[in-house]
């Protein structure tokens, strides 16, 4: 069974937890520019506490509310955010991204939710991943629904994966989608 921490570990999606870049990710930012564009989307069914992974370091009230658990200012010591913009820095583990970001390779995109004022936890996740929110009939996810119609020539069994012993909600619907455990 693959716990989240496992999966963290393992698979270095770093991203949203500890770690480093996983060298997939790098591979697939540096690609050459004639292949397709890739989107590595990662949702993770649980929490991740986004104001420790894109610290908001230039907001004085991050450090005002957070005097316990806030990452330290950048240069401040080796455990310190990695500055990306003068006001916003990734977490420490995240260091290889920073290359990526820089190259106009990676973007991120902070503090984003749903419209829908839910107070489920479950329905808000289930909103996420259908890209429907407050509509509970939606059978297929966002993700599968934004996969361009291909010939069957150029159709790949790993075009869009979802990691885990099934498929998730963002990855079913009418074109092939795979999911893989690690």
């Amino acid at each position: 069974m693959t716990t989240r921490r496992l999966f963290l570990k393992s698979s270095g999606l770093a991203m949203f937890g500890v770690g480093a870049a996983p060298p997939w990710l790098a591979r697939a930012a540096d690609a050459p520019s004639a292949r397709k564009k890739v989107l590595v989307a990662v949702f993770q069914r649980g929490a991740v506490d986004g104001l420790n992974v894109v610290v908001p370091f230039g907001e004085k009230s991050y450090y005002a509310l957070r005097p316990t658990i806030a990452i330290p200012a950048p240069k401040t010591g080796a455990e310190s955010v990695i500055d990306l913009d003068g006001f916003f820095g990734l977490h420490p583990s995240l260091a290889p991204l920073k290359p990526m970001f820089d190259a106009n390779r990676l973007a991120i995109v902070h503090a984003v939710g749903s419209p829908d004022p839910t107070r489920s936890h479950f329905d808000a996740q289930d909103y996420m991943e259908s890209g429907t929110p407050g509509r509970k009939a939606t059978t297929d996810g966002w993700l599968n629904r934004a996969l361009p119609a291909l010939g069957e020539a150029h159709k790949s069994p790993v075009r869009a994966v979802s990691l885990g012993p099934s498929l998730s909600r963002a990855v079913r619907g009418h074109n092939d989608a795979v999911a893989i455990t690690i």
